[in-house]
């Protein structure tokens, strides 16, 4: 007969806490699916689904991208229904990040007290992680709900072997088979992930037919995953080893550092600091282990170490695999493609809140329960993004240029996202078309160039006789002023950069570039700032008027960062200012 440990109380109303704190997260998911407009990456994936070419067609755009197609296929399906706007497309990974909570919660009651694994919701809807992605059209919330599935499937496993050893666990290990496949479809770093389950699970098993079995099925998985990666490799048009990825021991640090802070913030992560080595210090100083939250029988309490188990080996050996992959075969490592495999850290956040959470018997557990609902409860200050655009302004800046009088039918030259990948005649296509036509009409008339192409001594012929053209005409009304337009890959200080190229053509002598700025939000401790991620680059006429097109506001005021004024001029009263502008003034060649 099991024996079972004695409890202290545990203090009931934090778990009440977490658990609102959750549902409000959740709740807010859905909140504001359209502010912002579709960024580089959503806009990549409605390339490979925006067509009725049917699957045959997604599979063959989806080669051309580094994701396995499985979310693919079923974003398709679905656009097929609901539609290709922001709301309709982002939809299903709002519901996938509230699955994927509600998935977690169902599995862990059975290991971890309810206050643990409420702790652990509140913690894991209130991360950077999950509320960015919550509302992004890519794998990412597909693939923490399997990533859960996967999770209380092999707990289940082990579970039923335990509590029945005669019994070959048949249904159980099919289901973890076909979530494998899935999840190992959906993201490369869940192929990993799931190799690390299968490997667990055969060492943590003295059964051979489960081991043969595991085996089998082990195969099934990874032979298939083999060939598509093979066929992947020789059919993208990306080049993997010139992507923004690095191999370097400062890259993989600071890649799992961003990893562990868009889980946990800093102080939340201090405080749990805390309260495990006030834990330990109480153990030493009594002597004793501290009591549970529950009652815990011998066979739970070894359930539970051997899920404890479980998670560490997964997490552990997939940032070791992802380090060596990303070696070995192709620059890949980073903390997005860490946090696909994030459900099994949020079991482990549960059993530390079970070992060192607050007890009802301290005044020392009430203050830190009261310190741990405050942290989470000051993280509900995310939310406040959901109405503010806080990816790249594609939309408010496409406007801003379809506004500009005399641009119609033009030649609207763009910056390349040169970091995104080479600059072919194919990926220039596909930037003009896919993603800066994509908010802007008439994409024919894009042209897509790297910064180095549109300006300074390397500048295209072509390019500087058309910017030459435009500076030249730039006094007369109804004359396109336009010079170029960027949003991914182009910085602030580089956009600077290009405009004090462009002054200092013979053209543009007596005249200065405006560069006005488009912004998105981010999130920094407990505030959302903007920060420019968009430009649009106009030369200015040497007598400008109010009625100038760079003075007209945008539709989205909120999205409207500095204008700045370049400007090559020695005098600096001969230059035109205004209050709402920057000056940046350059010395004269």
């Amino acid at each position: 007969m099991n024996s079972v440990q004695t409890t202290q109380p545990s203090l009931r109303w934090p778990g009440f806490a977490y658990g609102a704190i959750a549902v409000v997260a959740c709740a807010f998911a859905f909140v504001g699916l359209s502010t912002s407009s579709f960024w580089i990456d959503e806009l990549f994936t409605l390339y490979v689904i925006n067509h009725h070419g049917g699957l045959a067609e997604v599979f063959r755009r989806a080669l051309t991208d580094v994701h396995p197609p499985l979310y693919y296929f079923f974003l398709y399906g679905w656009t097929q229904l609901f539609g290709i706007s922001e709301w309709s497309v982002r939809l299903p990974s709002a519901i996938c990040a509230v699955l994927a909570v509600a998935l977690f919660a169902h599995g862990a009651r059975r290991i971890a007290s309810g206050s643990a694994v409420a702790f652990a919701c509140a913690v894991a809807t209130v991360s950077i992680f999950w509320f960015d992605q919550s509302q992004n059209a890519r794998s990412y919330m597909f693939a923490l709900a399997l990533a859960t599935g996967l999770l209380n499937t092999a707990m289940a496993l082990h579970r039923r072997k335990q509590s029945r050893p005669g019994l070959f666990p048949g249904w159980h290990l099919t289901l973890l088979t076909a979530l494998g496949l899935a999840a190992s479809f959906t993201h490369a770093y869940l192929l990993l992930a799931t190799g690390m389950v299968w490997l667990f699970l055969l060492l943590s098993t003295a059964d051979l037919r489960l081991r043969v079995a595991l085996l089998v099925t082990g195969l099934l998985i990874l032979l298939p995953n083999l060939l598509y990666y093979y066929w992947l490799t020789h059919s993208t048009q990306l080049d993997l080893h010139n992507l923004w990825f690095k191999n370097s021991v400062g890259f993989f640090r600071n890649e799992i550092r961003h990893a562990l802070t868009d889980l946990l913030t800093k102080y939340l992560l201090i405080l749990l600091a805390a309260l495990l080595l006030c834990s330990w210090l109480l153990r030493r100083w009594r002597g004793t282990n501290r009591a549970p939250l529950l009652p815990i029988s011998d066979a739970t309490r070894i359930e539970a170490r051997w899920c404890v188990g479980l998670c560490l080996v997964v997490l552990v050996g997939v940032v070791v695999c992802g380090i060596s992959v990303s070696i070995l075969v192709a620059p890949s490592f980073s903390d997005r493609n860490l946090l696909s495999c994030v459900p099994f850290a949020w079991l482990l956040l549960a059993k530390v809140y079970d070992a060192a959470g607050p007890r009802r018997r301290s005044l020392g557990g009430a203050v830190a329960a009261v310190l741990v609902v405050l942290m989470l409860c000051s993280q509900l200050m995310l939310l406040q993004g959901r109405w503010l655009p806080r990816t790249e302004p594609w939309r408010a800046s496409a406007a801003y240029v379809a506004q500009q009088p005399g641009c119609t039918g033009q030649i609207v030259p763009v910056v390349l996202p040169f970091n995104f990948s080479r600059a072919t005649p194919r990926f220039r296509t596909l930037s003009e078309q896919n993603f800066f036509g994509y908010y802007l009409a008439g994409s024919e008339h894009l042209r897509a160039y790297t910064p180095e192409e549109l300006a300074g001594p390397n500048a295209l012929p072509e390019v500087t006789r058309l910017l030459d053209s435009r500076a030249e005409s730039a006094d007369r009304a109804g004359d396109c002023q336009l010079l170029t337009w960027g949003v991914h890959d182009l910085e602030k200080a580089k956009a600077l950069q290009m405009a004090a190229e462009l002054v200092q053509q013979p053209q543009f002598a007596q005249r200065s570039v405006v560069v006005q700025e488009f912004v998105k939000y981010n999130f920094r401790r407990w505030f959302w700032v903007s920060r420019p991620a968009g430009f649009v680059f106009l030369v200015e006429p040497r007598h400008d008027t109010d009625a100038h097109p760079a003075r007209k506001a945008p539709h989205a005021s909120n999205v409207l960062g500095d204008r700045i004024v370049v400007s090559a001029v020695p005098n600096a009263s001969s230059a035109t200012e205004s209050s709402d502008d920057k000056i940046a003034r350059l010395p004269p060649e």
